[in-house]
């Protein structure tokens, strides 16, 4: 895994072609993870609602079928809808010399970092180690009612705001029933979990603004904090339960 991230995040040369179309890899690349999630179940597996690792299979492919409506094409038709669509909130919000802070470069090491290590960390850690996939839940339930409290404050649609209500809501809620029903974990990880998820995006949006809008960090230490939250949840609550 480390060797596959460090391909994808080092510059072999393919740095600008990937910073353009990761998603589409992820977009090819779900529908193949979860047939390998149901295809490497044993006999007499678990229900599903209550495998934790196919849980977070279905958590991993949900993202990227996301991140398609988020960064390929939305329901609108746009290409790349939300580098534009967070440029202008950012602008709105922090500025005009925030109009161009969410770079193709900073979107594909935010997605590839706080989402797909994520993800494939709670994968490999489940079922034993149960934080991983909370924690990829916790960013799943923030990012989702995002979209929908973003999309009721303006009255219109936002690139993600589909994928986020019929995918986001119910694997992310899956996850913290089965968690919760089997005993692997209680009240104090789940919140830890959404916690974790909150402030990976507090650190994705005041890292982009220090590195890429006031100067304050370099931008690869704004990256490298990224791979760092990513592998947090790894490393706290060992234990189920």
């Amino acid at each position: 895994m480390t060797v596959l991230f460090a391909a994808l995040w080092l510059p072999l040369g393919q740095q600008a072609f990937l910073a353009e179309h990761w998603m589409k890899i992820g977009t090819f690349a779900a529908p193949i993870l979860v047939f390998m999630g149901f295809a490497a179940r044993p006999a007499g597996a678990e229900p599903v609602g209550s495998d934790l690792k196919l849980l977070a299979v279905l958590m991993a492919a949900a993202y990227m079928t996301h991140q398609f409506e988020e960064h390929w094409v939305d329901a609108l038709g746009r290409l790349y809808p939300l580098r534009d669509f967070l440029n202008q909130a950012l602008s709105a919000a922090f500025g005009p010399e925030a109009a161009s802070a969410m770079t193709p470069q900073a979107i594909f090491f935010i997605n590839t970092s706080v989402v797909w290590l994520a993800a494939f960390l709670a994968i490999w850690g489940a079922p034993d180690h149960v934080f991983p996939a909370l924690a990829m839940a916790g960013v799943i339930i923030v990012n989702g009612v995002a979209h929908i409290g973003q999309a009721i404050a303006a009255g219109a649609y936002n690139p993600g705001l589909i994928t986020a209500i019929l995918l986001f809501l119910p694997v992310s809620l899956a996850v913290f029933r089965a968690v919760w029903v089997n005993g692997q974990a209680g009240a104090i990880q789940i919140a830890a979990g959404i916690a974790w998820g909150f402030l990976a995006h507090v650190i994705l949006i005041g890292g982009l603004l220090a590195a890429n809008v006031h100067g304050l960090v370099p931008v690869a230490l704004y990256y490298a904090a990224l791979i760092a939250w990513a592998i947090v949840p790894s490393l706290v609550f060992r234990r189920a339960g």
